[in-house]
């Protein structure tokens, strides 16, 4: 009896030491990043003072189908590698004084094996490595150079400076739920179906699914283990009215998972009202004004208008890492925020936070939430980037080119914005305030913009508001003409908050959860006609679609 209770817990010392080493892809790239730090040197160039390695170890599940067919479905397994290599040190290094800061790839670079193949990671890791710290080497020694010729100390000349900070160590080991490639085969096909007796058969349907994990290791101890999930289901309504110009409509679902996405059923009734409308839209008259006035932003327009403005733009509250030429043949293209932190930006009434940990708000589960960003930093659990109007901070990475910067963990975008105004009001009450700031102004109409995800398009619909009776028309086919943060002077919001995830822009390519408004009021916008090429194709044989 003695014995087995031994071997049971032998077993159990075993089983938590197995958990508690690194797998085969974490201690290859430990080991080359040790060797690293201690053999690469070339000639009398420095040693370099930092190393990581990176690699991105993810199973790509990607169907489209179009009028009831799959006509792509494919299961592609990857692994991408990444690697940094500064020379010199964290205040002056190879990345201090040159604005070209990518390595091209080089004729010998290998990709990392798809078996866990200890040496064969290792050797894919050492020539990439090997590569960067050559051309950083060189570059190191330039800088230097450059810098002596200045006569300056190194805080008086433009610079960038890596930011030190200590070790983290995250293991994150996630049960991934099964994917049935067939089933969303013969979702897909089901839904497409929709298309085939529709004046819409150009439509499709995509489904992309992620799974997997982000590997990072650092020569400081950072070790980083990350699960990577994340499904959009994309949807393109695609046709042409009878003058032949485009009618179309989009739509994207977010998820975790597929089986989070809504059901077929639900997708079904949702595509089914999509093309309702838009045979009702094809009859309704085009926008053909230029306005410039108050905007009502409700729904997912609100998201969608904010990040468009605050992330995207010029004026994005996020980091930029070019410094102006030491020998004046480059322009200054910095972004222009990082100078106007500590004043005013925005209406007094408008905040803006960033929370990277926070994973649900009001029951809807924020895709944002991230641990960590690609430069293995831990965001703070709160960020204020604006207060009240003012210009507090803006999303940093590690590479710091002011004093005013500090590295907070979003090299790789917003993560989980919250929007808060003051100034509240009940929807009713925000219309009303809508149509006197028009009369204000000595406007025709007002408008609303409802529901509308523009962000990846430009284009959207608009509601005219009539200034005596409230009443709104639609029409189709509007455009900005251009965005600023100088929209943001004069704004009132709704007292209630929406939460809205967006594709395609967020931590790691992934997504970017909003809080906002359920409205807002925004005291001046600029919109005008969007110009939509229009022409008929002849048909020599009838489109077998329509016998």
């Amino acid at each position: 009896m003695k014995k087995r209770i031994f071997f049971f817990i032998g077993l159990l010392v075993l089983v938590q030491h197995a958990f508690a080493q690194p797998n085969v892809i974490q201690k290859a790239m430990q080991d080359e990043i040790d060797r690293s730090m201690k053999e690469l040197q070339l000639n009398t160039f420095e040693k370099p003072c930092y190393v990581s390695c990176s690699i991105n170890d993810v199973t790509v599940y990607a169907i489209t189908s179009v009028l009831g067919g799959v006509v792509n479905s494919s299961e592609l397994k990857n692994r991408v590698k990444g690697n940094r290599v500064l020379v010199g040190t964290y205040e002056l290094n190879d990345e201090s004084l040159d604005n070209n800061l990518f390595s091209s790839p080089e004729m010998n670079d290998i990709q990392v094996p798809l078996d866990d193949d200890y040496l064969g990671v290792r050797r894919a890791l050492w020539v990439s490595i090997d590569n960067v710290y050559k051309n950083a080497a060189r570059q190191h020694a330039k800088n230097v150079e450059t810098w002596k010729e200045q006569k300056k100390p190194l805080e008086e000349i433009p610079h960038r400076v890596f930011a030190k900070l200590p070790a983290v160590k995250i293991q994150n080991n996630q049960n991934f739920a099964a994917f049935d490639k067939k089933k969303w085969e013969a979702n897909l096909r089901q839904l497409t179906q929709l298309f085939v007796k529709s004046n819409y058969p150009a439509s499709n349907l995509s489904l992309n699914y992620i799974q997997g994990y982000d590997y990072f290791e650092s020569s400081e101890g950072t070790s980083l283990k990350l699960p990577v999930q994340r499904a959009t289901l994309q949807l393109a309504i695609i046709g042409r009215d009878e003058a032949g110009e485009l009618v179309f409509d989009q739509a994207v679902w977010a998820a975790t998972h597929p089986d989070e996405l809504p059901t077929v059923a639900q997708l079904e009734a949702d595509i089914e009202g999509r093309l309702k409308k838009l045979e009702e839209r094809k009859k309704t008259t085009k926008f053909d004004d230029d306005y410039t006035g108050p905007v009502l932003l409700e729904g997912s327009s609100v998201a969608d208008f904010m990040s468009a403005l605050l992330f995207m733009g010029r004026e994005r509250l996020m980091y930029d890492n070019n410094i102006p030429s030491l020998t004046g043949f480059r322009n200054d293209t910095r972004n222009s925020m990082e100078s106007r932190i500590g004043k005013n930006v925005t209406s007094t009434n408008l905040s803006v936070k960033a929370w990277a940990h926070k994973k649900e708000h009001l029951g809807v589960k924020l895709l944002g939430a991230f641990e960590a960003d690609s430069e293995g930093v831990v965001p703070p659990d709160e960020l204020t980037l604006i207060d009240k109007g003012m210009l507090k901070d803006l999303l940093n990475d590690r590479t710091l080119t002011s004093t005013t910067q500090t590295a907070n963990g979003h090299r790789d975008g917003p993560g989980v914005i919250q929007i808060s105004v003051s100034e509240q009001y009940n929807s009713k009450q925000l219309k009303e305030k809508l149509i006197a700031q028009a009369k204000e102004v000595g406007l025709e109409y007002a408008i609303i913009i409802r529901n509308e995800n523009f962000g990846r398009i430009g284009l959207f619909n608009v509601y005219k508001v009539n200034l005596q009776t409230g009443a709104e028309e639609f029409q189709r086919q509007a455009r900005f003409s251009s965005l600023s943060l100088r929209n943001l002077r004069k704004v009132s919001a709704t007292t209630g908050e929406a939460a809205f995830n967006q594709p395609g822009f967020g931590a790691e390519g992934g997504f970017t959860s909003y809080i906002v408004p359920q409205g807002l009021l925004i005291g001046e916008v600029e919109i005008v006609r969007a110009e939509i090429p229009s022409y008929k194709e002849d048909e020599f044989v009838k489109d077998p679609l329509k016998q």
